[in-house]
């Protein structure tokens, strides 16, 4: 769909070949592939495939689409002069897929791994899979398979690759939640009693609270910084307890609910950022 993606539509639902369901069978087969098929891009790299831009003229009567959508965040189409489509979206790929669920019943498609994270089209989710290898030479951004059926979902399941993680619900149950008459927490203050590096390296799962005092001096920490800070937490805590309840944290949502960012670490995952809210959970959460 659009330049950066490919529309593969399928008559037949069993063209989506779906991971093991939570009520399913262990160790039933996968349908058959599907035989019966059309594909469609903006700009055709093959010649079974025919040009059409799906995102103005969705094709019709088709039961499933494969599809990699195009993404492109609505603030950087307008900073670099790119046309938008007029809709509520702020990324084009939900624009996309929602042209691809109101024209089929089953849909698969290469979405960013934050999808799971915006609370969007979650009602007809069936599985997302957060892919943990590289799935494009061009880029390294962070990619999931998304998985749709016709009928309502009831819990999504949430894969790592091929290990299967849980329900949605039950992962969300984890998520460190700030309490709201609990102790004062202010980020990027220079002068704080907590260190925080809220980014892993490229070798592997380094987020960790620290010392105030092993970052000062050593670090910039302004307003706008996301990575490296330091807090000012009004109340007694444990560096210890904090990355415990944080190794706890990644280990039982297998990093699900941390934002990725770009590039793969060298033991092949995806490098993680703890965002302030995740953050101020845990204290509360050790300061309880």
């Amino acid at each position: 769909m659009g330049k950066a993606g490919r529309l593969a539509e399928c008559q037949d639902s069993r063209a989506l070949r779906r991971r093991e369901q939570p009520d399913s069978t262990p160790g039933k087969p996968y349908p058959p592939p599907c035989e019966n098929y059309i594909s469609f891009d903006i700009e055709p790299g093959a010649a079974d495939v025919k040009r059409r831009d799906t995102l103005t003229s969705f094709p019709r009567g088709y039961e499933a689409c494969v599809t990699n959508p195009p993404w492109l965040a609505r603030n950087s189409a307008t900073r670099r002069g790119l046309d938008f489509p007029d809709c509520d979206y702020d990324d084009l790929y939900k624009f996309a897929l929602g042209k691809c669920l109101d024209g089929c019943n089953y849909v698969a498609a290469l979405v960013p791994e934050s999808f799971i994270r915006a609370n969007v089209f979650q009602d007809r989710l069936t599985d997302f899979i957060s892919l943990t290898s590289r799935m494009f030479e061009d880029t390294g951004h962070p990619t999931g398979l998304a998985l749709f059926s016709l009928d309502q979902s009831k819990n999504v399941c949430v894969w790592s690759g091929s290990k299967r993680i849980g329900l949605l619900s039950d992962i969300e149950k984890h998520r460190p939640v700030a309490i709201s008459n609990g102790p004062k927490v202010i980020f990027n203050e220079p002068d704080g009693n907590l260190g925080l590096i809220a980014i892993d390296n490229t070798r592997g799962d380094s987020i960790r609270f620290c010392k105030a005092s092993d970052l000062s001096g050593s670090y910039d920490v302004k307003q706008s910084s996301r990575a490296i800070t330091i807090m000012q937490v009004d109340a007694k805590f444990s560096i210890r307890r904090l990355n415990e309840r944080l190794h706890d944290f990644r280990k039982s949502t297998q990093d699900v609910l941390l934002t990725c960012f770009k590039g793969i670490r060298k033991d092949g995952k995806y490098r993680r950022r703890l965002d302030w809210d995740v953050a101020r959970g845990l204290v509360h959460a050790d300061a309880a």
